[in-house]
């Protein structure tokens, strides 16, 4: 194998030594050269004088590492502060409080009375159904007296063996000031009339309430209530054997049931039932009558019963 040109062959070991570091170095250059940055050049060696001849090469120390920077030193954190000493405010004294005045002395009122307890008291004052009339007329018990066109107290003579019922005065009822005027009028006629055999002229009519509630509704409670002392005087000074209801807003009013428990027409008719104005025989109103004509043969047995309880018999009957 022929010598490498770069390293002259040399019978001393010490030169041959420095001819090989001088060859790595110069190949390290050649790297760094090319862009290798990761190689490190030693540093040059100072020139010495002749070294001794040596049986063998010195050995070579290895260069130190670069030193580190030193990293900032790390202050401790200071102890957090201890939390601030709450002081306990001193319990209120608590201020003596004064007793109450003493109540202020309430003069002795009498309560307002009821309009049904005014309408009682008048209608107690009257002596005759003419006096009762007129009380009737003035009377401002409920809101019905603000839409009425006037009251509509009966129709018949001062005193009647017999008593029809109804609930309230209708629209024509209103205008004419007389009870069972309207389409429902001239049935009860044929009824007192035809069926009884006596002139209507000889019985009394007259309804709960006196005056004709707004598109012919049905009677409140509040307005039967206030009603009814009107109603009551009416019956004592009339004096009826007999009193038919006619309807069940009639009938139920007379016996005293209100509420949820009044009671159905079906359950009322077809018997005499007593209540503190007398014997009671309830029926169909004519205006029932007019729609549902089936409940005509019904009503004519609920008649009859009247009719016996005042010894009157039918009229095919008569001679």
């Amino acid at each position: 194998m022929s010598p490498d040109p770069q390293l002259p062959a040399h019978d001393d070991p010490a030169h041959e030594l420095d001819a090989l570091a001088n060859a790595a170095r110069a190949h390290l250059r050649r790297r760094r050269a090319f862009g290798d940055r990761s190689v490190r050049l030693p540093a040059p060696e100072r020139p010495s004088a002749a070294r001794p001849a040596t049986t063998s090469p010195a050995p070579t120390r290895p260069e130190p590492a670069p030193p580190r920077p030193e990293s900032p030193a790390v202050r401790p954190l200071a102890p957090p502060p201890p939390p601030p000493t709450l002081r306990t405010p001193p319990a209120a004294v608590p201020r003596p409080v004064a007793p109450p005045p003493p109540p202020l002395a309430q003069p002795n009122v009498a309560p307002a009375p009821s309009p049904a307890s005014e309408v009682a008291a008048r209608a107690a004052a009257c002596k005759d159904l003419a006096s009762l009339r007129a009380a009737v007329a003035e009377c401002r018990a409920c809101g019905l007296c603000s839409t009425r066109t006037q009251t509509v107290f009966s129709d018949g003579p001062d005193r009647a063996r017999l008593l029809f019922v109804g609930e309230a005065p209708g629209e024509q009822e209103d205008l004419q000031g007389v009870p069972f005027v309207g389409p429902a009028g001239p049935l009860l006629t044929d009824i007192i009339e035809k069926g009884i055999g006596i002139p209507r002229s000889q019985v009394a009519i007259a309804n709960v309430l006196k005056c004709r509630p707004p598109g012919n509704r049905d009677p409140s409670q509040e307005e039967k209530r206030a009603c009814a002392p009107w109603l009551a005087r009416q019956i004592e000074l009339l004096g009826p054997e007999v009193i038919v209801p006619l309807g069940r807003h009639a009938a139920n009013h007379l016996l005293g049931v209100e509420g949820p428990d009044l009671r159905s027409m079906g359950s009322l008719r077809g018997q005499v039932l007593e209540s503190r104005f007398g014997k009671l025989v309830p029926t169909y109103h004519p205006s029932y009558l007019l729609r549902t004509p089936d409940a005509k043969k019904d009503c004519w047995k609920d008649i009859q019963v009247a009719m016996g309880l005042l010894g009157l018999e039918p009229p095919k009957k008569r001679g």
